[in-house]
């Protein structure tokens, strides 16, 4: 695949904790040039000083100050990035909660701001598999969530956000490697046309 796959694209990649959301943006993005913006380059800075060890409960409050940085990350990219780089995005988005559609209609109004091609993939990962995955040791010096107990919880009472926007796609990562899920996103993101900009 060509270094120029996510030019002017902006990729967001929705999943549970412990999917492989890092993992598969980290490679997309070495394989094209794209940047990362995995939800922990947002969320660490407050998860730091509120000493979040990925099982105990976050304080209130914890996400209005993510929010604010995300805000000024945002601003960031439509503001001073170059028009032709290219973005992947993490977030865990859920079905249930109303500030997760927000959230990603934020990055949906970025896209359009920047003239961006927006791909959303939904990761889907079965239960197990996903018990396995979210104990990973490398999950503790990210400041990630570590709780199997809660993974299945949150896998038995909710989903992953499921927008009905027409460049979104799911894709079941359950058996597939890394590398082979992020085959299959950019066989996905050249079936896409880029945005127009009426020239």
């Amino acid at each position: 695949m060509s270094s120029n796959a996510l030019q002017n694209t902006i990729v967001l990649l929705i999943g549970f904790a412990g999917t492989g959301k890092y993992t598969i943006g980290r490679e997309l993005c070495e394989r094209t040039g794209a940047r990362l913006v995995d939800n922990h380059l947002i969320n660490n800075p407050i998860f730091q000083v509120v000493n979040a060890d990925g099982v105990t409960p976050l304080p209130a409050g914890v996400w209005d100050k993510v929010k604010e940085i995300r805000a000024t990350v945002y601003q960031a990219i439509s503001e001073l990035s170059p028009p032709e780089m290219g973005f992947v995005f993490t977030m865990e988005l859920r079905q249930s909660n109303p500030l997760d559609l927000l959230a990603f209609q934020d990055l949906e109004l970025l896209a359009v701001a920047r003239q961006s091609r927006f791909v959303p993939i939904r990761l889907i990962c079965g239960v197990e598999e996903l018990c396995r995955r979210v104990v990973d040791p490398e999950r503790v010096a990210m400041l990630k969530e570590i709780s199997p107990e809660l993974a299945r919880k949150k896998m038995a009472e909710d989903s992953v956000l499921n927008v009905p926007h027409p460049n979104q796609r799911t894709l079941d990562v359950t058996k597939r490697s890394a590398s082979g899920s992020v085959d299959a996103i950019l066989d996905e993101v050249s079936s896409i046309a880029l945005v127009s900009n009426g020239s």
